[in-house]
């Protein structure tokens, strides 16, 4: 009886054969689409006329973009406060990662964060400074560097320092801001505790919380976090802080990434509808 009902739950070698055949073909037509969407992409890029790319005409598009993320972001319900983009395997384009900001900016979001598991945004944040600093545009001043001139945020209640008013706050992290960030803090709570500065009923998770948002100036938990391609990976980024943050996937490539995919984005955050449990 035994053998016969273990038969029965043997899975048909037919059903399987389809639903293998079904799987290739799906994912065959998605490879198709992406790439007719790169090739045209690139088709645009490649017809448009030598002057269509100079210096001003870039300004002009930026500018045009910016205004098109505040037309079709006027009526969303809600805004992240912080923006991460976040790099996987890709290696930073710090011409279009700029975009990011002027975006952000535009859309009303105080903090952008930008992280690769590699950290080499971080070590090389000047270029991406460079990029900004040489597109003349007037909302290019209500950008601040976390990395260099934190201080020209204004100083609210508590001494928490946060951007002024219509500006934008970009910031660079890599792992070491994360895990490795979480474990040095603990060593030195553990410490405060062993030399009785600290007893040891006052660790909590709420002076935890407390001292990771002192040691990132006050910046806060990231709301949407962005990424690029089909894999969805944290690749180490701010494990504490991202407890309640929005993945969302561009689902292109950095490199075909445009305006609309980020309003896209935004337009999803604003219907997210967030159920925290009790």
């Amino acid at each position: 009886m035994k053998s016969h009902e273990q038969t029965n739950r043997r899975p048909n070698p037919l059903v399987c054969l389809l639903w293998l055949l079904v799987h290739t073909v799906f994912s065959w037509i998605e490879q198709l689409i992406r790439l007719v969407q790169r090739c045209r992409w690139k088709t645009v890029l490649y017809l448009q006329p030598s002057g269509a790319r100079t210096p001003d005409s870039y300004r002009a598009r930026l500018k045009e973009s910016q205004l098109y993320v505040r037309q079709q972001l006027e009526s969303a319900s809600k805004i992240p406060k912080h923006l991460v983009v976040l790099l996987g395997p890709e290696q930073p384009d710090y011409h279009r990662l700029s975009q990011f900001i002027f975006w952000s900016n535009a859309a009303g979001i105080e903090y952008v964060s930008f992280y690769d598991h590699n950290g080499t945004m971080k070590r090389n944040h000047e270029e991406m400074k460079r990029y900004v600093d040489d597109t003349p545009l007037e909302t290019a001043q209500h950008i601040i560097w976390s990395t260099s001139n934190y201080g020209s945020g204004k100083a609210g209640k508590n001494g928490k320092l946060r951007p002024t008013r219509r500006s934008t706050l970009v910031n660079f992290l890599s792992p070491e801001d994360g895990k490795r960030g979480l474990v040095c803090l603990s060593r030195s709570i553990g410490e405060s505790v062993r030399r009785r500065d600290l007893h040891a009923a006052d660790v909590s998770i709420e002076l935890l919380d407390r001292q990771l948002q002192e040691s990132s100036g006050f910046v806060p938990d990231p709301d949407l976090a962005i990424y690029f391609g089909e894999v969805c990976s944290t690749y180490g980024l701010l494990p504490w802080q991202i407890r309640l943050t929005e993945f969302l996937p561009l689902g292109l490539r950095l490199q075909d990434s445009t305006v609309q995919h980020f309003v896209s984005c935004l337009l999803r955050f604003a219907k997210c509808e967030q159920r925290l449990g009790t």
